[in-house]
């Protein structure tokens, strides 16, 4: 059976990709950052490494034995995430030393989930180190396969315990298009990518959505009762350089919503299911 070893295994896409490996017939091993994270994947595979990614002598010979690396490792851009390794330290260091490891054990597969239009915003730490990355895989020498989604739907359910109460906010007109795409969904793909060769694929949901549009399913499903409220742009905006200077990890995260936000983020249309779907059977959870 071919061996499968997935870092960022605990997150909502990290999670559906080991279903998908294993339904697929990989031999799945997860790596969490402790005992407790791994409890969370007992239904799922009970194979796993305890590891802190952001301690390279944690991960010393890692991926020996290993046929195939999947990484859906990053840092979260959630408002709610306080951990304190920056976007470089996870997604582009981390990533790295996960990928000397692989070089080093021979691995022949390694497939990366990186950011959609990650090059053309490179002036964004959240880009920037996912296009950095997904350049030093090309080099590596491995047989690679990069996967770059616009989002993911689990991305968006930070919105809910706001559309509870009444505080879900579009910013700025809402005008602006996008296609998530679901996490299963997604998984399929890059257990699917493992067969293909050095390849880059931008894979985003089955219906495109404007910003507002995404949001207002959000409070339809959970408080129909209540309504969006808007936040001009430039209000938005205006808070950037404040946080710039106290607060980088927060600022990165920020200046990440205010790119999206102002531009189509439109990936191929791929995925299944669609976000109304997604947002009924999680409220119904």
């Amino acid at each position: 059976m071919t061996k499968l070893l997935l870092f960022g295994a605990t997150g909502n896409l990290g999670k559906e990709i080991a279903k998908a490996g294993v339904k697929q017939g990989y031999d799945v091993t997860a790596v969490v950052r402790n005992r407790t994270k791994a409890e969370k994947l007992t239904d799922i595979t009970e194979r796993v490494i305890v590891a802190d990614i952001t301690n390279p002598s944690a991960l010393t010979n890692i991926c020996d034995g290993f046929d195939i690396v999947i990484s859906a490792l990053g840092k979260s851009v959630s408002p709610n995430d306080n951990s304190k390794p920056s976007f470089h330290d996870i997604d582009l260091i981390a990533n790295s030393n996960i990928l000397d490891e692989a070089k080093k054990s021979g691995v022949k597969k390694f497939v990366y989930v990186s950011a959609f239009h990650s090059e053309k915003y490179l002036h964004l730490a959240y880009f920037r180190v996912h296009h950095e990355f997904a350049e030093r895989l090309k080099v590596s020498g491995i047989n690679y396969s990069i996967i770059k989604p616009p989002a993911i739907f689990s991305s968006f359910l930070d919105m809910v315990d706001m559309a509870k109460k009444g505080y879900l906010f579009t910013i700025g007109k809402g005008d602006k298009q996008t296609n998530p795409v679901y996490e299963g969904d997604l998984a399929n793909e890059c257990i699917s990518a493992i067969k293909e060769e050095n390849v880059t694929k931008e894979i985003g949901g089955e219906t495109i959505y404007t910003r507002r549009q995404l949001n207002d399913i959000i409070q339809k499903e959970v408080c129909p009762t209540k309504s969006t409220k808007n936040i001009p742009l430039w209000l938005f905006k205006v808070t950037l350089p404040i946080l710039r200077v106290l607060a980088r990890n927060m600022y990165d995260k920020f200046a990440f919503f205010a790119a999206v936000l102002q531009e189509d983020t439109i990936a191929p249309q791929v995925g299944q299911m669609k976000f109304e779907e997604y947002m009924r059977l999680k409220n119904k959870n």
